[in-house]
């Protein structure tokens, strides 16, 4: 499998560190807890990240971070409360990079699709500019790109169930495809 590329952020870091959104969790089992996939798991534990950091996830490749307490709430373990930054933002997941997007599938499970979550401040208040519909066609392309769709494919648990909060871009049609080649 080869090594992903890292993706530029489009949200400004002054906008993520003032947010009190990502990160942080409901439940202690949230779906929403960043997936990392073995090879992202290998380079973090590599780069000083213990091991017990993370369970495996039902494909059987991909790994979901462990939540910790924190309030009334969870939050990533890699997530610094007091600067709102991340510890590991240079090897962060492609689960990570990506958002405000998501990657998910359609209502009735036929497509891998797409979307921009609009808890995300920014994505909801920039989702329908030019320079936000520009990136999203970038998005598009590079998770449409061949060693995406590689990485996607052995690792299942990157593409999310539906959510009202996400706002369809686009179906990906090749991961739709490569989906629906295997059984769930």
């Amino acid at each position: 499998m080869s090594q992903l590329i890292q993706i530029e952020q489009i949200v400004p870091s002054k906008v993520c560190f003032s947010c009190d959104v990502c990160c942080r969790f409901l439940d202690q089992d949230s779906f929403l807890a960043p997936i990392f996939t073995e090879a992202e798991m290998g380079n973090a534990i590599e780069n000083g990240v213990a091991g017990h950091r993370f369970r495996t996830t039902a494909d059987g490749k991909s790994a979901q971070v462990t939540l910790i307490p924190h309030g009334h709430m969870y939050i990533c373990p890699f997530f610094n409360s007091e600067t709102s930054e991340c510890t590991i933002y240079p090897i962060r997941p492609l689960d990570c990079q990506i958002y405000p997007f998501a990657l998910m599938y359609n209502q009735d499970r036929t497509q891998v699709v797409l979307g921009i979550d609009m808890i995300c401040p920014y994505g909801e208040a920039e989702a329908q500019t030019e320079a936000f519909q520009h990136y999203s066609g970038y998005m598009v392309d590079y998770l449409e790109s061949d060693s995406v769709v590689e990485t996607v494919s052995t690792n299942w648990q990157l593409i999310g169930p539906y959510q009202d909060t996400v706002v369809i871009v686009r179906t990906l049609e090749k991961l739709t495809l490569a989906r629906m080649k295997t059984k769930y």
